[in-house]
């Protein structure tokens, strides 16, 4: 049999998946694949850390962590792990210099104001060193990325259905229907040109008006220049994230090359430091970035560039397509098999066995 969407929906599924997690973290099995780590650093990726009350089942805050959570998750790394800074990291990966077993790398996508408002007070109260990337065409802008401004509409519009210009057509009545055209949404637009997700974009705005203010202000507003200086202050190390956030493979190549190259130097004008590492938006080796990408962050000065797939960095990877482990709406047993490589390992023996 093959593993298919349908059994990842299904609730025993789901039930059995978050039994196995609860066990093995009961059981300190987890021990055993975390010392798989010990000689490479495991690199995780936040977005944004909100107060709990967020709606957690909405996908415009899936990679949300609430503070109370975030604060834990830390606590465990710090037990578990040594938090390195990317000074360490980088000392390590271009030179060999040795690090503390264990090492552990935090990192952030997007540029949230967030991170300098909840995040932030939580890495210094534990001694967390981190990586912020930042979109540099927000800075200081209260509004939505344009796949957010899509999904925002999907889930909070009046419309009963969204019809796409192929004619097809899917309901929005539920809030899984809602989710489920969120998810159908970034698939079509990973599979056009830029131009082409314009046009989408335009028209599911025409369709889809939205009747009352956006909500939920702390998670779609972005950085000011002060608050993003002041995190490279407190030891947050500053990195690029595109312009825009698009996906760098639609792009003609010297869109591509512009979100690169200019985003570094949007934030080396506006921080006042040297912008080192970059982060490809979405981060799916093969999908969301190519080769052509790899060798622009290149030949833009970064000295890494990380990619958004997990697994654990040796001193063998391309330093320009660098695993990193995401974190969002999980329990606690998961978020330990998922940092520990637990997950990953699993879901290989569970592939192999389909």
């Amino acid at each position: 049999m093959s593993l298919n969407t349908s059994l990842f929906q299904n609730p025993l599924y789901k039930l059995g998946k978050k039994l196995m997690f609860a066990g093995l973290f009961r059981s300190g099995l987890l021990r055993i694949f975390r010392r798989r780590q010990r000689d490479t650093v495991l690199v995780l990726i936040y977005h944004d850390v909100l107060p709990p009350g967020f709606p957690e089942r909405n996908p415009l805050f899936g990679m949300t962590v609430s503070t109370t959570e975030f604060e834990w998750q830390l606590r465990y790394v710090r037990k578990h792990y040594n938090p390195i800074t990317f000074q360490q990291f980088a000392d390590w990966f271009t030179k060999g210099e040795n690090l503390p077993p264990f090492p552990v790398l935090i990192t952030f996508d997007d540029g949230h104001a967030n991170n300098s408002g909840f995040a932030l007070p939580i890495l210094l109260k534990l001694n967390v060193p981190a990586v912020c990337f930042v979109v540099s065409g927000n800075l200081g802008k209260h509004s939505l990325t344009w796949f957010e401004d899509a999904y925002y509409r999907l889930m909070f519009s009046s419309a009963t259905e969204w019809r796409m210009r192929s004619g097809e057509t899917l309901p929005l009545l539920t809030e899984e229907q809602r989710s489920a055209a969120c998810g159908r949404f970034f698939v079509l637009c990973r599979g056009m040109k830029e131009a082409e997700q314009a046009t989408e974009l335009k028209s599911l705005r025409e369709q889809l008006q939205l009747d009352t203010a956006i909500e939920f202000p702390d998670r779609f507003r972005f950085l000011s220049s002060e608050e993003m200086r002041s995190l490279h202050q407190n030891g947050v190390e500053i990195g690029a994230h595109t312009i825009t956030h698009p996906i760098l493979s639609t792009l003609p190549d010297d869109a591509a090359r512009n979100e690169i190259v200019g985003s570094k130097a949007q934030l080396e004008e506006a921080s006042g430091v040297p912008v080192r590492a970059f982060a490809y938006p979405f981060g799916a080796a093969g999908l969301d970035f190519t080769a052509r990408e790899r060798e622009l962050a290149r030949q833009s000065g970064f000295l890494f560039a990380f990619a958004g797939e997990g697994g654990s960095v040796d001193r063998r990877k391309d330093a320009f397509n660098l695993p990193r482990t995401g974190v969002g709406k999980m329990t606690r047993p998961q978020f330990a098999a998922t940092i520990t490589g637990t997950t990953d390992c699993l879901k290989t023996l569970f592939r192999r066995e389909a």
